[in-house]
C-alpha cells in the first residue's frame, strides 16, 4: 500500500496500531530499515517480524533502535544491527530533497517523516523570505525552505551533531550560501535575538514534546505559551508563524489558543492559513484518537 502511495521508498513502513502491529515502529530509508519495539509482546515476536520484513521488503540491513526502551515493559536499551549491514549514515529523499543523516545516533529512528506534508506546505511560503528554523534538528524544515527559494535561513539547535549534518546537507543541496546555524539552547538564543531586534518573515517552531505525561500538562502548556510568544516577537508584519506540537496531551483547540494569545500579547492578529498533521504513512485507528498526536498551525500574524 505504501509503495502505491509513495513514489520513492522513504516513509514510515509500520506505525504501530495503525498497521495492526502495536508496539512496532519501522521507518524505511531505501534498502535500510530502522526499527523500534516498545512492548514486551512485540519483542517476543521480533524473530518472526524480521523474517517477514526480509521476505517482503528485502532490505540490505535492519537496525534496532531501542536506545529509549521502556523499562516498564522489561526491555533493555540497545542499538544493534539485527540483519544484514547498516552503514553509519543513511540517505533519504523527502519532497525532492536528499538528506544524509546518522542512522545510529539520530533521534528515535533517525528522521521525522511525520512532518513531511507540513514541510511541503512551508515551501509555498518560503520564496524570497527570511526564514528562522528553531529546534531545527537536521534541517528538515529550513533546508526545504532554502531549496524553495528562501532569501536566507537561520537554524538553531543545541546539538552539534545535528548541525554538522545540516550544514553537510546544505552543501549537498547547493544552498549553503543562504544557510547559517547557531548551536545554542533555543530559549537562550531567542532572548538574544529579541534583544537585538531581529526580524524574520517565517518562523518555524517545532519543539520536542513539552507534555510527555498528564502530570506535565500545566508546565508543558506554559512552555508552549512562552516559546510561541517569543517567536511572535521575531516576526515581521504579515509574517508567518509555523507552530508545531508533537504532544499528545495538547489538543488542537489548546494549540490554537496558544497561537492566538501569542499574537494578542503583541497586540497583533493571527489568521490560520494551514493546519497540518500526520501523513498517509501514519494511519490512525479511528477508534484510537490518541494516535493523532501531531499538530501544526501556519498563522499569518499582522498588526
Amino acid at each position: 500500500w505504501r509503495e502505491h502511495v509513495f513514489s520513492e521508498p522513504f516513509y514510515r513502513l509500520i506505525y504501530g496500531d495503525g498497521d495492526g502491529l502495536p508496539g512496532v515502529v519501522i521507518d524505511r530509508f531505501g534498502d535500510l530499515l530502522s526499527l523500534q519495539v516498545t512492548t514486551a509482546g512485540a519483542m517476543a515476536q521480533l524473530e518472526f517480524l524480521i523474517a517477514q520484513l526480509i521476505d517482503v521488503v528485502q532490505p540490505r540491513g535492519i537496525l534496532l533502535r531501542n536506545d529509549a526502551a521502556s523499562e516498564g515493559e522489561g526491555l533493555t536499551a540497545s542499538t544493534e544491527v539485527i540483519y544484514g549491514e547498516v552503514p553509519e549514515t543513511a540517505v533519504l529523499i523527502e519532497n525532492g530533497l536528499e538528506f544524509e543523516f546518522p542512522i545510529y545516533e539520530g533521534q528515535k529512528t533517525g528522521w521525522f517523516f511525520d512532518h513531511r506534508e507540513s514541510r511541503k506546505q512551508l515551501k509555498t511560503f518560503a520564496r524570497d523570505a527570511k526564514v528562522l528554523d528553531l529546534f531545527c534538528y537536521l534541517g528538515g524544515w529550513g533546508l526545504q525552505a532554502a531549496q524553495a527559494g528562501a532569501q536566507s535561513v537561520h537554524c538553531v539547535d543545541r546539538s552539534a551533531l545535528a548541525l554538522e549534518y545540516l550544514q553537510r546537507n546544505a552543501k549537498r543541496q547547493g544552498v549553503d550560501d543562504r544557510v547559517s546555524v547557531s548551536q545554542e539552547a533555543v530559549d537562550q538564543w531567542l532572548k538574544g535575538a529579541i534583544a537585538a531586534g531581529e526580524k524574520y518573515d517565517v518562523v518555524v517552531l517545532d519543539p520536542p514534546a513539552f507534555i510527555k505525561r498528564r502530570k506535565d500538562q500545566r508546565r508543558g502548556e506554559q512552555a508552549y505559551h512562552r516559546i510561541n510568544q517569543q517567536a511572535v516577537k521575531l516576526l515581521s508584519n504579515n509574517g508567518i508563524l509555523v507552530s508545531a506540537s508533537c504532544s499528545l496531551h495538547l489538543t488542537r483547540e489548546q494549540q490554537n489558543n496558544i497561537v492566538r494569545l501569542a499574537a494578542n500579547k503583541q497586540q497583533l492578529r493571527a489568521d490560520i492559513i494551514y493546519r497540518g498533521g500526520l501523513g498517509a504513512d501514519h494511519p490512525s485507528v479511528a477508534a484510537i484518537p490518541e494516535m493523532d498526536y501531531l499538530k501544526t498551525l501556519f498563522a499569518r500574524v499582522s498588526g
